[in-house]
């Protein structure tokens, strides 16, 4: 609590903490599990707009000042995910406008492997992919 600021507090997930003080301890640092994908989240709206045949998921897509959709050496390119694909599912927990790509990633470490439902070219594919470690 902030003395000075008329009693605010700031909190934090106990679980965030537990996960970031087992990742000081183990690597002297706080890690984050990193994709390396730009995204936006698949919507009804955005399904009719750009003519989805989903409704859900993340439209891997570039950024709002062109930056990649995929960023150059992560683990989505080695994977070969690409502009235009959408993941559908992490692990079999489906991407929702209420659970995004962030809050499912954000359950693992850096090193995990996941696997990866996506929709490529109209077409199901289930790729497996070692989480990289995002660099600030």
């Amino acid at each position: 609590m902030a003395e000075s600021a008329q009693s605010i507090g700031f909190a934090i997930p106990i679980n965030n903490a537990k996960k970031d003080i087992e990742s000081v301890l183990t690597k002297g640092k706080i890690s984050y599990p990193f994709l390396g994908v730009r995204y936006v989240l698949v919507t009804a709206a955005l399904k009719a707009e750009k003519k989805l045949s989903v409704d859900y998921g993340a439209l891997i897509s570039t950024g709002d000042n062109g930056e990649a959709a995929v960023t150059p050496g992560s683990v989505a390119e080695k994977a070969g995910l690409k502009l235009g694909d959408i993941i559908l599912e992490i692990n079999n927990e489906k991407i929702t406008a209420d659970n995004s790509l962030a809050k499912i990633i954000v359950k693992y470490n850096a090193g995990d492997k996941v696997t990866l439902k996506v929709l490529s070219n109209g077409q199901e594919k289930t790729v497996s992919v070692k989480l990289g470690e995002r660099s600030e």
